[in-house]
C-alpha cells in the first residue's frame, strides 16, 4: 500500500492516507522510525505494528491532558485510562514513559497532597495517611511526605480546633464538650495522646455558663418539682448536659 497523502494533526500526530482509501493517525516519532515518507509502501504486517505502537502515543497524549489539571497518583491515572477502555499493557507502557520523564512521581504527589491538606483542611496526619494509602502509595513514601506534619504542628492545629469548638458549644458542660471534641479530633485523624494532652487540665466551660444553665433548668423544673426531688432532678439534668454541678466544672 502506498502512502498518498500527509495531513498534520494536533500533538505531533499526522493523518496518513493510503492508496486503498485507509486513513491512519500516526505519531511523528513513528514516521521517522519507520521512514514513512510520501509514496513509501507499507504492507499489512508493518501497518499493524504501527497501529499497535501508535496507540501508546495516543494514550500518552490522553494521560498528559489529564495530568495538566493537577498532580495524579499512579493508581489514579491507571484507573482513569482503564475506564477509557485502553489495554493494560498499553497503559503500563505509558505510565513507565511518564515516570521516566518526571510527569508521574508518587513521592512528589504525596508531598503535594500533604501540603494541600494542611493548608486547605483540618485533617490530621492519620486521616491524610489513610487517604494516601487508598491511592496505593507506599508506606515509606507516605512517611516521608508526612515528615512536615510534625508533633508541634499537630499540637498547634489541635489547640486551634479546640478553641473553635469551645466557642461553638458555649451551652454544653465540660464532660459532654470534652467527649465531643475528642471524638471530632480522632475522626479528623489526630493522635489520641496529643488530643488528651491538650484537653487535660484545660477549663472548657466558665462558671457563668454553668450558672445560666442551672438557672434555666431551675425555672423550668421548679414548676413541677420541689424540695429534694427538685434538687435531684436539677443535678441529673446538669450532669446529662455535662456539668458536674452549677458551681464548678470537671
Amino acid at each position: 500500500m502506498e502512502i498518498k497523502k500527509f495531513s498534520k494533526q494536533k500533538n505531533g500526530m499526522y493523518l496518513l492516507s493510503l492508496e486503498t482509501g485507509i486513513d491512519i493517525k500516526v505519531h511523528e516519532d513513528l514516521i521517522l522510525r519507520y521512514e514513512l515518507l510520501l509514496h513509501c509502501r507499507i504492507d499489512d504486517t508493518l501497518l499493524e505494528k504501527i497501529r499497535q505502537e501508535n496507540q501508546i502515543y495516543e494514550v500518552y497524549e490522553v494521560a498528559l491532558r489529564y495530568l495538566k489539571t493537577r498532580l495524579r497518583s499512579r493508581k489514579e491515572l491507571y484507573l482513569y485510562l482503564s475506564k477509557k477502555g485502553y489495554q493494560s499493557q498499553v497503559i503500563e507502557s505509558v505510565l513507565t514513559m511518564l515516570k521516566k520523564q518526571g510527569y508521574l512521581d508518587d513521592q512528589v504527589y504525596a508531598t503535594s497532597f500533604v501540603h494541600d491538606r494542611i493548608l486547605m483542611s483540618n485533617d490530621g496526619p492519620n486521616r491524610i495517611r489513610r487517604q494516601l494509602e487508598e491511592c496505593d502509595i507506599s508506606n515509606e513514601t507516605i512517611t516521608l511526605a508526612l515528615s512536615t506534619f510534625d508533633e508541634s504542628l499537630e499540637k498547634m492545629r489541635i489547640e486551634k480546633i479546640i478553641e473553635k469548638k469551645i466557642k461553638q458549644n458555649h451551652n454544653k458542660g465540660a464532660m459532654v464538650l470534652k467527649r465531643k471534641i475528642q471524638a471530632y479530633l480522632l475522626e479528623l485523624g489526630y493522635s489520641s495522646t496529643i488530643i488528651n494532652q491538650s484537653l487535660n487540665g484545660r477549663k472548657l466551660v466558665n462558671e457563668d455558663i454553668s450558672h445560666k444553665e442551672y438557672e434555666k433548668l431551675y425555672t423550668k423544673l421548679s414548676k413541677k418539682y420541689s424540695g429534694r426531688e427538685l434538687e435531684y432532678k436539677l443535678k441529673q439534668k446538669m450532669y446529662q448536659k455535662g456539668f458536674s454541678d452549677f458551681n464548678s466544672e470537671e
